[in-house]
């Protein structure tokens, strides 16, 4: 199963990415965000970041040319959008951005993933759903309520190493993304973040 770790912001980060090497990993640029990094910051981390490792910048309904520069200087692989982004806003990007895109669906029922598969990206991200939180809340939700959908989705969401196993049996996601599951007091902690790559590696 491939893994992204989401909300690398230290070079000790990047460190730990490039000894255990997840498949993704993600830079947020969502101020509000305790995991934020500037995009001077992102830059930076990125040329240290392994070749084979792909660096995903996450997003909460900024605005374009933010997106369009950080790609067009490589800071970024992919394009998380974990917002309010709907599809008129995807065709825009995609005018000015060949990078994949991953729509994130802050899952409340079956419905919103089934709509959530007619948008024109690449991928989805399904996390949990908690009003006016856009992410990051280290929470699971119900995973039997995911429908077969034909698009490759990330599973995300308060997974950690005592519950990926059940995710992947239940859901079969193209990748699982964790953040606060490989944290210890809100920094990247290198025992959690290389166990949980391994395990996902062998699911």
């Amino acid at each position: 199963m491939k893994i992204k770790i989401c909300g690398l912001s230290r070079e000790e980060d990047i460190a730990m990415a490039n000894s255990y090497k997840p498949d993704f990993i993600g830079f947020v640029f969502y101020p509000p965000s305790r995991r934020y990094v500037t995009p001077q910051k992102a830059a930076e981390l990125k040329k240290l970041l392994a070749s084979d490792i792909n660096a995903v910048g996450v997003f909460v309904n900024a605005e374009i040319p933010l997106i369009e520069g950080l790609c067009a200087q490589g800071v970024i692989d992919m394009v998380q959008l974990h917002g309010d982004e709907d599809e008129a806003y995807i065709i825009r990007l995609k005018e000015v951005v060949e990078k994949p895109i991953i729509k994130a669906v802050r899952v409340k029922n079956a419905g919103e993933i089934i709509a959530a598969e007619k948008l024109p990206c690449e991928y989805l991200l399904l996390d949990t759903y908690r009003e006016y939180n856009f992410g990051g809340s280290g929470e699971t939700f119900d995973h039997s309520i995911i429908p077969p959908i034909k698009k490759p989705y990330f599973l995300a969401g308060g997974l950690d190493v005592n519950n990926i196993g059940k995710a992947a049996r239940t859901c079969k996601p193209f990748a699982f993304d964790v953040s606060s599951g490989c944290e210890t007091e809100g920094y990247k902690d290198d025992r959690k973040f290389m166990g949980i790559v391994a395990l996902a590696k062998l699911l």
